[in-house]
């Protein structure tokens, strides 16, 4: 017989994966036992659904989390997507721990987070196919590769608008949202190079000070050429 702890457990596990063998191999490397047959699970899994407990027996009085908190959540993640768990907790005065129960357990919503890449057009995706094309061509010549020198340049922004590591949107479905670049807003460059034997840099320039010809006199007196 399982016992509350393994029940909660299994509830859990099948909440992120909606998978019963995942489940199972997650509660033979927690517990070192035999797991609960499917049936079981999503008997506790519907159970928890309906009821907020995993208790035996009939459940006196209003359960756990009422069906007008649940549509109370609801309404506040569908007009709100990129609300903090705890935001939504102090607005709705439900516990923290509530809300993040109701939200990927009732509701089956996800949290998403953003991901800054950078957008390509099918134009930049010909240009990458002829990039490939001649580099592997070039590289028939055996002293091309000491000669190849790789560089770039990352731009850190002050601002701090988009925070990938804390934001996220709460959906059911994947939002495929993006972000808007704020190209001028303050930041500094860090440009670096790297050949066969040398690193060349990092040079940090602030292109927001530097005029374009202190930006070039900057790059010459790069010794890549050493």
């Amino acid at each position: 017989m399982a016992s509350p702890q393994q029940k909660a457990f299994c509830v859990l596990e099948f909440a992120k994966t909606n998978s019963v063998v995942t489940v199972q191999l997650a509660f033979r490397r927690r517990f070192g036992i035999n797991a609960p047959c499917p049936k079981n699970i999503r008997r506790w899994f519907r159970q928890f659904q309906e009821s907020g407990c995993l208790c035996k027996g009939k459940i006196s009085g209003r359960p756990r989390v009422s069906e007008e908190q649940v549509a109370r959540i609801r309404a506040a993640f569908e007009r709100s997507p990129r609300k903090s768990t705890n935001r939504a907790s102090r607005e709705l005065a439900i516990p923290q721990s509530t809300v993040w129960r109701v939200l990927t357990v009732r509701l089956h919503f996800k949290p998403y987070r953003l991901q800054l890449v950078q957008a390509l057009t099918n134009d930049d995706k010909r240009k990458l196919m002829e990039f490939c094309d001649s580099m592997l061509e070039m590289m028939e010549d055996e002293t091309f590769i000491s000669r190849l020198i790789f560089s770039d340049e990352a731009s850190f922004h002050l601002s701090g608008t988009v925070n990938c590591h804390n934001m996220r949107i709460w959906g059911t479905e994947h939002p495929h949202e993006t972000v808007e670049h704020e190209r001028d807003s303050p930041k500094v460059n860090v440009f670096c190079a790297v050949s066969q034997d040398k690193v060349y840099g990092p040079f940090s320039l602030n292109l927001q000070a530097d005029s374009h010809d202190s930006f070039f006199n900057k790059m010459e007196h790069c010794p890549i050429g050493t």
